[in-house]
């Protein structure tokens, strides 16, 4: 039977600070993938990088670098062995580690929008019933409204986020679940805040998801060291 948990004190938190980009000249095909990487690259296990790659699957993210050494990184979570998917030679890129995390405080409310498969229709001739074709899944945004406080440190992230289009590491801890979840996206805000008589002003940080999948990460190594 599988568990399941309440979101209750789970917390949220932007990536606002990144380091130099390491370049990345080779990415293994394996189950648990191997970075190869330059010899002062700096890295260290249990970072949270955010992932640049030719791979689209692991294009944009976020992700903790679980063991290294001189000229190489691996992410055990990374399953890169079928080259059908991860063509061999074309996952290069760049690590960019998060040196630096700004809480979204005071959360109301977490919304998601989009993700939803897509579907053509067909019939043959001889069908007396359609049928559906799955074709594509519907781009995903993710709304946090929070309670309006124009002096918190993640406003002047927001901003700068909205106005570079920056992609931005995104974590949740979910304390119930004893679970950390990475994600990416690019921030849109507006800091001026919903008004309503006898109710607590608001305002909405929207994000365009950009990674493919959201990684996870069970109590044991829920604390990241960065």
């Amino acid at each position: 039977m599988g568990s399941f948990a309440l979101p209750n004190g789970a917390t949220v938190f932007v990536g606002s600070k990144l380091a130099a980009a390491v370049a990345v000249t080779a990415v293994s095909n394996t189950e648990g993938a191997v970075f190869t990487v330059a010899n002062d690259h700096g890295l260290a296990v249990d970072d949270t990088v955010l992932i640049s790659s030719g791979w689209g699957l692991i294009d944009n993210l976020v992700a903790r670098i679980s063991s290294q050494t001189t000229t190489s990184v691996t992410i055990d979570v990374l399953n890169t062995s079928d080259t059908n998917f991860f063509a061999a030679g074309a996952g290069i890129g760049s690590l960019s580690k998060v040196t630096e995390w700004t809480e979204i405080p005071q959360i109301t409310e977490v919304a998601s929008s989009g993700g939803d498969q897509q579907y053509v229709q067909i019939q043959f001739l001889s069908d007396d019933r359609q049928r559906n074709l799955a074709t594509y899944k519907a781009a995903k945004t993710q709304t946090f409204t929070l309670a309006h406080d124009s002096t918190l440190p993640i406003y002047s992230v927001l901003t700068a986020g909205d106005r570079s289009g920056d992609t931005l590491p995104l974590r949740m801890y979910v304390p119930k679940a004893k679970e950390m979840r990475y994600w990416s996206g690019t921030p849109s805000f507006d800091p001026q805040p919903t008004t309503t008589v006898n109710a607590v002003e608001t305002v909405q940080a929207a994000f365009a998801v950009q990674s493919r999948d959201m990684t996870f990460y069970k109590d044991s190594t829920s604390e990241p060291s960065s």
